[in-house]
């Protein structure tokens, strides 16, 4: 009896959806740690733990393109929500726990991913979405967490030394790692729920890009027409047409531009401002012809989603 050829792991081969995936963890988390104004240490140290704790998942689980962005994406968010919970609670701690503490729920994760590697590999290789009925247990991990955090934010209060925070700290990110390692399945299941939204929704962009760029390209139209429209209404008057910042002043082309945006998606900051009945006229139009395209353009979209849906597969 001829025996079939092995079939290649998905994860076997360095592919471009572990480059671009892992590219899109180390960006995510590198903008939240620069935002955050975290010094190189703790740069490299957000980023290096997220695009570990991304590599090894990814490449021990492979499950898709979609997959890999939705482990990166809940990455940047943990790298995200550490930040502000360190910042907010323990902002004194020492740097090497800061670190530890970062590294401890995605090790746990890890590890405890690597304990029950069977079931979450089966997970991930079902790809179906699942129905609600893990909702509770993943509600009780969530509160957990949640109950953890609330209750740190009550430390700042007792005036805590630099040590002491730095171990309260370790206290809280090992609770709620126990929580993570607990709750893997539930995790692992969310990630593959997530996964397949995303791979619907790319499905649906996919079809919806020709009326979408359509709407955006007459959008872009009236808006270029009305900004240049307020700079010539500007320069074939007498007197200023706008005030900027309060005081009667001619605009530039780029003005005219930046407030024909402003009107169209009727945001209205207040910094330029017509002063005058004919670019009152004309800011009135541009906000009724913007409404107008808006619900056009939206009809269309979603008269195309709806043929997609109904032209048999």
């Amino acid at each position: 009896m001829p025996h079939s050829a092995p079939k290649n792991r998905p994860h076997s081969r360095f592919d471009e959806h572990w480059l671009r995936s892992i590219g899109f963890t180390v960006l995510l988390v590198g903008l939240v740690a620069g935002a955050s104004g975290a010094d190189r240490v703790q740069m490299i140290a957000s980023v290096g733990t997220c695009a570990i704790g991304f590599g090894f998942f990814y490449l021990a689980f492979p499950g898709g393109a979609h997959f890999g962005m939705t482990v990166a994406n809940f990455l940047a968010i943990y790298a995200c929500m550490f930040e502000f919970f360190r910042d907010a609670n323990f902002p004194h701690a020492p740097r090497p726990l800061m670190v530890a503490g970062l590294a401890m729920p995605v090790v746990g994760f890890m590890v405890s991913c690597l304990t029950r590697r069977r079931r979450v590999y089966a997970l991930i290789r079902a790809r179906q979405v699942r129905e609600l009925d893990h909702l509770p247990r993943l509600t009780r991990w969530l509160l957990g967490t949640f109950a953890v955090g609330a209750a740190s934010f009550a430390l700042p209060g007792f005036a805590l030394s630099p040590a002491d925070q730095g171990l309260m700290l370790l206290a809280a990110m090992g609770m709620i790692t126990l929580f993570v390692m607990l709750a893997v399945r539930d995790v692992v299941l969310v990630m593959v729920d997530v996964a397949m939204v995303f791979e619907g929704v790319a499905a649906r962009l996919d079809r919806l890009v020709m009326p979408m760029m359509a709407f955006l390209t007459s959008y872009a139209l009236i808006v270029v027409v009305f900004g240049c429209l307020y700079r010539i209404a500007d320069l074939t008057t007498p007197s200023p047409q706008f005030s900027l910042h309060g005081t009667a002043a001619r605009i530039t082309f780029v003005d005219g531009l930046y407030y024909s945006v402003a009107t169209i998606t009727t945001l209205g900051f207040g910094d330029i401002a017509p002063v005058s009945n004919l670019v009152r006229v004309l800011t009135a139009v541009e906000v009724v012809s913007g409404v107008m395209m808006l619900l056009f353009g939206f009809s269309e979209i979603m008269r195309t989603a709806g043929q997609d849906r109904s032209t048999p597969s």
